[in-house]
């Protein structure tokens, strides 16, 4: 989904919300949000990241940007992408992997005045039973990174125990997941519709709902770290409504969507890219429940060799590189030999859906938004030619868009996997993507032997889970997009992505003096 988005990311479905707003407004330039410039910066940001109120585990990866100006997680993304520790200032697991001990850093205060303490940390992670907690998904009862129980060991100390050993759960409390609120906002959750309430280098001092918000840099936070005094966030869910601010001066940097990359060069506006953003279909039904033939595994595969994947990206993603991998080509658990093991093939389709028992093709409906029309026209076509038709219900309605994950057999949708596991536990598995709760034995052993991994073994134990999800067809990768963030370079030195992160870090926006 180009145009709803889902939230690149690691995705919250909850991040749909932020279709609703219209972000056609004006931005302001630096002088205008108050500050002067080299003190303070200006994003031009792709979605409204608050729809929902300021509560970030309510939304997904593709937030983090925002909801790190305000929040601490237990760990971060470092500039690598591997997880960090943040407010956790050590950690370590028991020999079966079963449970992990966090030792908490002193000190931290959250906007409320509230202090950072186990039990407040258990009191976070307990919120985990709430559905309407994304983020949270993998981590509920029955969840693929199921926490079964959280102990405040003493009031620095939080023991957590798991439903299965997990080897490296640190990536799974990485940025948003990890992220906690304060006392306040635990006793009545209905005060973060007004405003956040954590323990981040900056404090939200004016917004705009839809529009605009102003953080100001707390006292004692590092500005070695934190350069900029103000930090504007302006979102713009119009691509060209943002890169004409970007052009224009009224941003710093921005977002840019990769079909107005070239745009921007052509206006000397600097880019910094990075890959990892999957554009996928997500197969929500695996079981028939929505539709009978997606129950059958040949019938999910049978789709995937119709897609002429270099054909897509010359006609309608542009800059992407066609793949058959669920993972980014910069992973270990990149497998080069799925792009020939499931390249297009009409022939192949055929036979797979024969074999299914669909000789003569069935039909399907798939909900989406106006500006994913051409792309899935683009997959209609391809589909007709196996003798499948997939009907397009075009509508605008956030209703209709939720509601179709429960009611439909597959979505379009980007992924960006910035955190192999995480993504497949809390999205694939545990999360809206699998809202029918279906198993898979393949994937489950699949994914719980690169859970537990030593180093020098994870890279192979993440092929054999990329294989898995495709073997499997529980998603139907297409292409490997690049993220572009276009920045001023007379005010701003190139930022940085972690990893394979579609986002970069608030801290790698630095000024050039």
């Amino acid at each position: 989904m180009t145009g709803f988005n889902f939230k690149r990311l690691g995705v919250s479905a909850l991040a749909l919300a932020s279709i609703t707003v219209s972000a056609t407004a004006c931005g302001g330039s630096t002088d205008a949000a108050g500050g002067s410039p080299g003190t303070t910066l200006t994003l031009g940001y792709d979605s409204d990241p608050a729809p929902q109120g300021y509560d970030p585990l309510l939304y997904g990866a593709g937030q983090r940007l925002f909801y790190e100006s305000v929040y601490q997680s237990l760990f971060a993304e470092g500039a690598d992408g591997q997880a960090v520790p943040e407010l956790v200032a050590s950690f370590g697991y028991n020999k079966a992997n079963t449970q992990m001990t966090l030792k908490l850093k002193s000190g931290v205060t959250f906007t409320d005045g509230s202090k950072l303490t186990a039990q407040l940390v258990k009191d976070n992670l307990d919120r985990r039973s709430n559905s309407k907690l994304q983020s949270y998904a993998g981590f509920a009862k029955g969840g693929a990174t199921e926490i079964k129980d959280v102990k405040a060991a003493s009031t620095d100390t939080v023991v957590l125990t798991f439903a299965a050993p997990q080897a490296t759960f640190q990536t799974n409390l990485a940025g948003v997941p990890g992220m906690i609120v304060g006392q306040r906002a635990i006793s009545d959750p209905s005060t973060l519709n007004q405003g956040p309430d954590g323990s981040g280098p900056y404090r939200m001092t004016a917004s705009v709902k839809g529009s605009s918000y102003t953080m100001t840099r707390q006292p004692g936070a590092g500005a070695t770290t934190h350069p900029f005094k103000t930090v504007v966030y302006k979102a713009y869910l119009d691509k060209n409504a943002r890169l004409n601010a970007q052009i224009s001066g009224q941003t710093d940097a921005s977002i840019i969507d990769t079909s107005t990359e070239r745009t921007a060069a052509s206006n000397h506006v600097a880019l910094a890219r990075n890959g990892g953003t999957m554009l996928d279909i997500l197969v929500f039904d695996k079981s028939g429940a929505t539709s009978k033939p997606f129950a059958d595994p040949d019938v999910r595969l049978a789709l995937s060799y119709a897609i002429d994947r270099q054909a897509f990206v010359n006609t309608v993603a542009k800059g992407a590189e066609p793949t058959a991998n669920a993972f980014p080509k910069t992973s270990p658990g990149y497998v080069p030999g799925l792009n020939t093991q499931y390249a297009h093939s009409t022939t192949k389709a055929k036979q797979l859906l024969a074999k299914a028992g669909y000789p003569k093709g069935f039909s399907f409906t798939v909900t989406a938004s106006p500006t994913d029309k051409a792309d899935l026209e683009f997959l209609q076509n391809q589909f007709k030619a196996v003798g499948v038709t997939m009907k397009i219900d075009v509508t605008s309605s956030t209703d209709q868009i939720f509601a179709a994950v429960n009611t439909q057999p597959l979505g379009f949708i980007p992924l960006t996997m910035s955190n192999e596991i995480g993504i497949t536990a809390g999205v694939l598995v545990g999360g809206f993507a699998n809202p029918h709760k279906t198993q898979s034995p393949a994937i489950g052993a699949a994914l719980g032997a690169a859970t537990n991994a030593a180093a020098s073994d994870r890279p192979a134990a993440l092929q054999k889970l990329n294989e898995a999800l495709i073997d499997e067809g529980w998603l139907i990768p297409i292409a490997e997009q690049y993220a572009y963030v276009g920045y001023d370079s007379k005010a701003l030195k190139a930022p940085a992505f972690p990893g394979t992160d579609g986002y970069p870090l608030l801290s790698a926006f630095r000024p050039v003096a």
